[in-house]
């Protein structure tokens, strides 16, 4: 049997309010000396004493966790390979769940098929939902939620503001690519992306992409988009001669065109310059070093889970959507070109 907190009263002879007291700093208002304190720490230890968390949360109806998921249908991501994106969001939040004494776990059941469940059973505080693919199974999922939650990389205004919600301002970012490309000279410029066509964040870059290069008289049109599917396809478009310089949607996308650059016998930045976004540690690993758009991820990530706070302590006074402007880290894929005739 578990050791109570009532046996530890009765070893050092005091009320089980006094050993609240010593040992969980609860009631206050009750005084207590020294040699008592002393008295009831060492038969806590004696009987091997720990305080029931789950006995705890029944009392106060907390479990002190947060859940971390992106939506029904997806893969579990990953730590290791390719962009460390994912790593760096979660050190984000992390550190914000452990400054507000909050544990955080990845459920697989939130990764997979059937999340619902665990949106409204009591296991968790409070929710992280980060994604920009939001289907309508999706869409129907939150709304059924019961648990406070916040988005990551989604406008709460997609949701009627129900949600707090903290992205980054993907026009911004990729105005910041285009303007380093031309001040590099290069005119003729493509993006990249992946056929998510249901990514808000995506949507947002290519939007963004054609309408800064409309503003800023470059000659680009909707042709000058770029899907690359999960085979490959498109990347002889993408490394024909209409180009001088690739706006990718994601540094993950971005290192694959690397590795069909050199397939190709295409140089990056001789051949052409290249451009990413997130900016994580992965860029420094590439050759050449990618150039991209930094999101600052672990301060999303912290920030989220602030929010989340606040909203399961009922401090908020409404949803908020934060959106948090994108720097440029220049690395070695771009270059600059004197002159290049464009066939």
């Amino acid at each position: 049997m578990a050791v109570t907190l009532r046996d530890v009263a009765a070893l050092a002879k005091v009320s089980p309010i006094v050993v609240s007291r010593v040992l969980h700093n609860k009631a206050l208002a009750i005084k207590v000396t020294e040699a008592t304190a002393e008295r009831v720490r060492i038969a806590a230890r004696e009987l091997g004493y720990r305080r029931n968390i789950s006995a705890v949360s029944f009392r106060t109806k907390q479990t002190m966790a947060i859940g971390i998921f992106h939506g029904a249908g997806r893969a579990m991501p990953n730590f290791e390979g390719g962009s460390s994106y994912f790593g760096a969001l979660m050190d984000g939040f992390v550190a914000g769940a452990f400054a507000n004494d909050y544990t955080v776990s990845l459920c697989p059941k939130l990764l997979g098929q059937s999340p619902d469940d665990a949106l409204s059973d009591g296991r968790f505080d409070g929710l992280v939902l980060y994604s920009t693919d939001i289907t309508e199974a999706n869409a129907k999922m939150l709304q059924r939620c019961t648990v406070p939650l916040v988005l990551v990389h989604t406008r709460s205004s997609d949701f009627d503001c129900n949600f707090p919600s903290v992205l980054c301002d993907s026009y911004q970012g990729i105005l910041l690519a285009v303007k380093h490309l031309e001040d590099l000279g290069h005119r003729h410029i493509a993006f990249a992306q992946d056929p998510w066509f249901l990514s808000t964040e995506i949507r947002d870059r290519h939007n963004a992409f054609l309408k800064i290069a409309e503003e800023r008289g470059l000659p680009v049109s909707a042709d000058d988009v770029v899907t690359i599917g999960a085979l490959g396809e498109n990347f002889d478009e993408l490394f024909s001669d209409r180009y001088t310089a690739i706006i990718a949607c994601h540094d993950n996308l971005a290192g694959r065109i690397m590795e069909a650059a050199e397939q190709h016998g295409v140089s990056i930045p001789d051949d052409l310059s290249l451009v990413g976004f997130d900016s994580t540690s992965f860029c420094n690993e590439l050759r050449p070093a990618l150039t991209s758009v930094s999101q600052p991820l672990q301060h999303m990530g912290a920030r989220a889970i602030d929010l989340l706070v606040a909203f399961i302590r009922g401090e908020t006074q409404g949803p908020a959507e934060l959106t948090y402007p994108c720097g440029l880290d220049i690395r070695g894929s771009t270059k600059s070109i004197d002159a290049l005739v464009i066939s």
